[in-house]
């Protein structure tokens, strides 16, 4: 699949403020869907959450999201536009419940991780289907 089928764009990503109000971090990386940023650190790739600054000056430049973002892979090895587009590719080919089972259940290094598969607005039979959404 080429970039443009795929709406991949590089871009950079501001993070910050850290220990002072005038400490940032900028890194470059691609951004997917006007809002996925991913981007390689030290051979982890990783992914986050950002909003577009609005400046007409400062087209491809990108605030850090709401989101604690994810680390999608370490040990990763080349080019980042080249990697984020393998990732997708593959990411694409799996359903829901493949991507639970296969990557998700097999995190090593913690507890469990709390999803939120259901909304407070659904309510859910005891043998598990789903009734209605308010």
């Amino acid at each position: 699949m080429t970039e443009s089928v795929m709406e991949l764009e590089r871009v950079s990503m501001v993070q910050g403020p850290y220990d002072y109000p005038h400490m940032y971090e900028i890194c470059e990386g691609v951004l997917y869907d006007r809002q996925y940023f991913f981007y390689l650190e030290n051979g982890i790739l990783c992914l986050r959450h950002v909003k577009k600054l609005e400046q007409s000056y400062h087209t491809h430049l990108y605030l850090d999201g709401e989101s604690g973002g994810l680390q999608l892979a370490e040990g990763v090895q080349g080019e980042v536009m080249q990697v984020v587009t393998e990732i997708i590719e593959r990411l694409r080919g799996k359903d829901g419940l493949t991507f639970l089972f296969d990557e998700l259940l097999w995190l090593h290094g913690g507890g469990p991780i709390e999803l939120k598969l259901f909304n407070k607005k659904d309510e859910v039979t005891s043998s598990g289907r789903q009734l209605a959404t308010k």
